[in-house]
């Protein structure tokens, strides 16, 4: 009989478990969603979460959901960095190629924050499906210059049950029919759209007046009470923060999970080597460091790596020390590493607007999406309308920036000359996949726990740098439609870091041919026989639309297909 809520540190779920079916190295987006589908189809599970744990009672069966420790403390959050990945002791390097040596920048590379449930709990929770042409993008363009794009070995029609299914699991909320572009629905968004914001519906009215089709932008945030949650209540902060009301649906899979009593859930348990046995083909054993930085392992019929495009590589490198890596015949371990780059528009306008007030976005528009293959519409990217809610950043910006003091600085903070009135477009703009783009192992640097650190090498393509000056003109001519008195389009990337979209994509390419991807349509290792893939690692080409919904019904079809290989659509909703 399950033994719930866990009572001993740094443990969550039934702590009597001693045996696996399952281990899963990460708790986020993917691995959360994976876990649910194994736990409530009987399997028993151990998660591995290299960060702490801020969910307290997340496994306690009484009704209602636990509240989380949040706040919206900018101090705690943005300035002292209590969800930040921490570069001093864990550091990232970085070079734009090879050709600039070792590394170029030494500290924090486009990393998500470690805690349980992952980067998708600090996220805003933007959740669009991909569109049709994501999953054929080689047949669309052919081969380009510099670049791997490749087909999918799976359609959008075989993944849309799964998109649907994620919707309904994690509570997405959004308006059908409202995007012309987005592609074909099976059904209703399981919930109606919240307030928008003020910004928003500003922007939309330019927009439409360029001929534009904005709409509301979906997200896993309730706006109706949901599965024992609240709905939002428009606070003002949700990107980079945690919902102190647990309105998002971050942790609304793993919480499932949980209950179950088939979970076990490791907190500030580091995963450092997957041991393999004699043949090299089965994962026998999981490597990590408990909270006390003591070597200690953990077995299980499987294996599914969650930790990140970046991180899931670093630890199959790190488990063939002087090799290729571990599930690397192909040589494509680590590469293909994408991001979105951004294209941001700034407006200033003369009335305030609110930023305080509502989600971090509520709406956007995908006519710069563009059209494979058509000059006049180059592939960019989804279009999100959002300002300005730090309010204290914001004062320390007057105090360090401009010396204010006394009197003045509470006229500065009155009138929030640089954040009231601050109107922001980015353009989500899809990365072209090259092979140079990678995550290898640092040969010189190594973290606190004396583990060589991941080392990125990335540079942008001509393909997203030529659509990023197409459209940037365009962002800002909506500005001037919206009303904005002045806008400019902020520096785009200068080669060092990378960007810090937090959309890591790529390095272990999903694909039916093993010479050329590292992982199965299924996402299994083409090498091993009981390794799994359930991140962001395994997507072929990284679209122009925020990827988590897409990573996690990759990952809820992956983890049906364990369970029910024949018909793993008909297992991945089963009831907690």
């Amino acid at each position: 009989m399950a033994r719930l809520p866990s009572r001993v540190p740094h443990v969550l779920g039934d702590t009597s478990l001693d045996r696996f079916d399952a281990v899963i190295v990460g708790s986020g987006a993917g691995g959360g969603i994976a876990a649910r589908v194994l736990a409530t189809n009987g399997l028993k599970v151990c998660v591995l979460e290299a960060g702490p744990n801020w969910f307290p009672g997340l496994d306690d069966p009484a009704p209602g959901n636990p509240r989380p420790i949040f706040a919206n403390d900018e101090i705690k959050t943005s300035v002292r960095g209590f969800f930040s990945w921490q570069a001093r002791v864990e550091p990232r390097s970085f070079r734009a190629s090879e050709a600039d040596g070792p590394r170029g920048y030494v500290g924090s590379v486009n990393d998500l924050p470690r805690t349980v449930g992952g980067g998708w709990v600090i996220a805003d929770m933007k959740s669009p499906r991909f569109a049709e042409f994501d999953f054929r993008m080689h047949s669309e363009l052919g081969d380009v210059p510099g670049a791997s794009f490749a087909d999918w070995p799976l359609d959008y029609d075989e993944l849309e049950p799964f998109y649907a299914a994620t919707e309904r699991l994690v509570g997405v909320q959004g308006e059908v029919g409202a995007d012309p572009f987005a592609a074909r629905r099976s059904g209703p968004y399981p919930m109606p759209v919240g307030a928008p914001m003020y910004v928003s519906q500003l922007l939309s009215e330019g927009a439409r007046r360029l001929g534009l089709h904005p709409f509301p932008y979906p997200a896993a945030v309730n706006s109706i009470p949901r599965d024992g949650r609240p709905a939002c209540n428009d606070c003002g902060f949700c990107s980079g923060y945690g919902c102190p009301v647990n309105a998002k649906g971050s942790v609304a899979p793993l919480r499932a999970a949980l209950l179950t009593g088939n979970v076990q859930l490791r907190s500030e348990c580091k995963a450092t080597r997957l041991e393999t046995d004699a043949s090299g083909r089965r994962v026998v054993a999981v490597h990590y460091l408990d909270p006390q930085g003591r070597p200690a392992s953990v077995s299980g019929d499987r294996v599914l790596l969650a930790a990140s495009s970046i991180e899931s590589a670093r630890l199959c490198l790190l488990s063939d020390p002087g090799g290729p890596g571990l599930g690397n015949s192909s040589g494509q371990l680590g590469r293909n590493l994408m991001f979105h780059f951004q294209t941001l528009a700034i407006g200033i306008y003369r009335q305030s607007l609110h930023g305080e007030r509502g989600k971090s976005v509520s709406a956007g528009f995908s006519d710069f999406r563009g059209v494979p293959g058509d000059p006049d519409r180059p592939l960019g990217g989804i279009v999100e309308f959002g300002t300005n809610s730090e309010k204290i950043a914001e004062a320390k910006n007057y105090l360090l920036d401009t010396g204010q003091r006394g009197a003045s600085l509470k006229s500065f903070l009155r009138s929030s000359p640089f954040g009231a009135h601050i109107a922001v477009m980015t353009m989500q703009g899809e990365d072209a996949p090259q092979p140079t783009n990678r995550v290898d192992l640092d040969p010189d640097l190594r973290d606190v726990d004396g583990l060589p650190v991941s080392r990125v090498t990335y540079q942008p393509h001509a393909m997203e740098l030529a659509a990023s000056r197409f459209y940037a003109p365009k962002l800002i001519d909506l500005h001037g439609a919206a009303g904005a008195q002045f806008a400019f389009v902020a520096p785009r990337y200068d080669g060092q870091p990378a960007p810090r979209t937090r959309h890591v994509l790529g390095t272990a390419r999903m694909g039916d041919d093993p010479r050329t991807s590292v992982v199965d349509r299924w996402q299994k290792f083409h090498d091993l026989d009981n390794l799994w893939q359930v991140d962001g690692g395994v997507l072929p080409t990284g679209s122009g639309y925020n990827p988590t919904l897409t990573l996690q019904a990759l990952a809820l079809r992956a983890a049906g297909a364990i369970v029910d290989p024949s018909r793993p659509e008909a297992v991945v909703e089963k009831p907690a």
